[in-house]
C-alpha cells in the first residue's frame, strides 16, 4: 500500500529521460492536396477581399437610431417587469 512505506517503490520511478521527451519529429509528413490548397487560397482570398471592401461601416440615420433605442429600452422594461413579477412568486 503507498501509504505505509516509500522504500518498496524506489525502483519504480520514471526516468526524466524517457518521460520528457518530445514528439518524434522524424514522422512522415504528409502533402496536402490540390484541392485543399486551392481551398484554402480561394477562402483566404474572400477574407482579404471583404476586409478591404468593407472598411466603412453604414451609416444608421437619426431615426432608426431612435428606433431601435426605444425598442431596446421597451424590452429592459418588459424584462425588468418579468422578473419582478417572478421575485414575487418566490
Amino acid at each position: 500500500m503507498p501509504w505505509q512505506s516509500s522504500s518498496r517503490l524506489k525502483g519504480t520511478t520514471l526516468s526524466t529521460k524517457t518521460v520528457n521527451r518530445p514528439p518524434d519529429t522524424r514522422a512522415v509528413r504528409r502533402r496536402v492536396s490540390l484541392s485543399d490548397r486551392i481551398a484554402l487560397r480561394i477562402g483566404m482570398s474572400l477574407i482579404i477581399w471583404s476586409r478591404r471592401t468593407h472598411h466603412v461601416r453604414p451609416s444608421v440615420d437619426l431615426e432608426t437610431r431612435r428606433r431601435l433605442e426605444q425598442e431596446r429600452a421597451a424590452r429592459e422594461v418588459a424584462w425588468l417587469t418579468q422578473v419582478g413579477m417572478l421575485n414575487r412568486w418566490r
